[in-house]
């Protein structure tokens, strides 16, 4: 802020030098037009100069001119943007603003200049070939020229000037210079950010204007036993007393949310600095801190309520062991075993869920165990593509019937698909949980053969076997799959 003019010696520099510099050169200008005679040569380098100056002294009338050309345009810079502008701004003028004013006086001072000095300079012929030097150029420096055009469209429209903080895509700083190319930032970090001025011109960015009351919201969670207004009345007036917040508006405290520890409450503060943001934040927490002790409020801690596991009851898909036991006993191709033998296998069965409409096994796939139907029903089907279904059912099975048990015998494949009509559960057993009690008393495996033979007789009439099959006794499939 410029109250008074007082020239540096730098200053006085700037405006001394041109004004003798003209000075000189206007004198020795009128010195030679009226005593052309006095223009010196050098007959040792054969070079007369009144060949080169007496013929035009012209030249040197336009070279006085150029300190001159200079000393108006300084001059009209200090006064109109230093003092005059300097006085009712509180912030220096963009320097962008004063260099395209400072090119048009050029432009224009020179123009006349030469119009003045040249009378039979022909402009249209300078003109034409500027014209087709600026189109080159402009096809070379279309980067250049769009930040140039839109830094001047920025400095036009005094979106931001130097001082004030500007937000852009990821970047926030305080702004340090506008030039022609780019703007340039200081970060809060410290870092220093060029943003291009077309890129500016192109996307959105935020300005908080250090003439503007920038408003900033923080968040403070409290306990729930503070009664809110309390709570809203301490914390504004804490923010309100912070070096940096503006008194014109004055601070707001409300309920934001209601939190899992505590109430969430948010203090809206204005502020003219908004590049002060990051201490004026911390000092506020500091005074909510002092404020809530002395006025016996706390800030909320974690919560978190603890409850015991506890194994949920039974389910209608569980059995019992002695259920387990019972329907095992009932099984006609298990009834040659003793009761120990049965006790074993019910302590490696596995009970098993299924969903109405569930296939329990599939036709063709490789299986080793049997299963005892203990509730619902199930469908047992063969591929039949005469069917519109594709299938045929040639049994339904109820609860206690078996299924599987080939499989369980001898290893073999399964002969048919067995689906769910309601919903099922079964008693699985697998190899390895008859294979100990066969292992003890091989002889169980003539009996498992025999009862297996009549089961097989009941089902030939639908489910006639292989050549190879037949070939082979059950008694002879049941010693080779389980090694005895």
């Amino acid at each position: 802020m410029v109250n008074s003019v007082r020239l540096r010696k730098a200053d006085r520099t700037r405006f001394l030098f041109p004004v003798f510099l003209s000075a000189a050169l206007f004198l020795t200008y009128a010195l030679l037009k009226k005593h052309p005679g006095l223009i010196p040569s050098i007959p040792l380098l054969k070079i007369d100069l009144r060949d080169l100056v007496g013929k035009d002294l012209n030249l040197l009338k336009f070279a006085a001119f150029i300190p001159l050309v200079l000393l108006i345009v300084r001059a009209f810079d200090t006064l109109a943007f230093s003092v005059v502008a300097g006085r009712r701004r509180k912030t220096p003028v963009p320097q962008l603003l004063r260099d395209i004013v400072s090119l048009v006086l050029y432009v224009v001072l020179f123009g006349s200049v030469v119009t003045t000095v040249f009378p039979t300079f022909d402009p249209k012929t300078y003109f034409t070939s500027a014209a087709v030097i600026g189109a080159v150029l402009a096809l070379a420096l279309q980067d250049t020229l769009g930040n140039l055009f839109s830094g001047i469209a920025l400095a036009m429209e005094d979106s931001f000037e130097v001082g004030d903080v500007m937000k852009s895509a990821d970047h926030i700083g305080t702004v340090e210079a506008i030039t022609w190319r780019a703007t340039r930032i200081r970060t809060f970090d410290n870092h220093v950010v060029v943003l291009p001025n077309s890129v500016l011109a192109r996307d959105r960015f935020e300005v908080f204007a250090r003439t503007n009351l920038n408003a900033r919201v923080l968040q403070v969670p409290i306990d729930y036993n503070v009664p809110p207004a309390a709570a809203i009345e301490v914390l504004a007036q804490a923010a309100s007393h912070v070096d940096g917040v503006a008194n014109d508006v004055p601070c707001l405290a409300r309920v934001a949310s209601f939190g899992d520890s505590g109430i969430t409450y948010e203090i809206k503060y204005f502020t003219r600095n908004y590049a002060d943001r990051d201490r004026i934040d911390a000092a506020i927490r500091r005074a909510v801190w002092y404020a809530l002790r002395r006025n016996e409020m706390s800030l909320p801690f974690p919560i978190r309520s603890y409850q015991p596991y506890v194994p949920p009851a039974t389910g209608k898909h569980e059995i019992d062991r002695d259920v387990i036991l019972e329907r095992l006993r009932s099984i006609e191709l298990l009834s040659p075993l003793s009761d120990a033998e049965h006790q074993a296998i019910a302590d490696a069965a596995r009970v098993h869920f299924y969903a109405k409409g569930e296939t329990v096994i599939r036709r063709g796939a490789a299986g080793d165990s049997m299963y005892v139907i203990a509730r619902g029903s199930v469908s047992i089907r063969i591929p039949d593509v005469e069917a519109t279904n594709g299938s045929q059912e040639i049994a339904q099975l109820k609860e206690g019937a078996v299924f599987g048990e080939m499989a369980l015998l001898t290893g073999e494949k399964r002969t048919a698909n067995v689906v769910a009509l309601t919903d099922v559960t079964t008693i699985e057993i697998d190899k390895y949980a008859l294979q100990p009690v066969l292992v003890d008393h091989p002889e169980l495996a003539a009996t498992l053969s025999h009862r297996m033979s009549q089961r097989r007789d009941e089902l030939q009439t639908i489910l006639a076997p292989t050549p190879e099959e037949a070939e082979k006794t059950i008694l002879t499939r049941i010693k080779t799959y389980f090694g005895l």
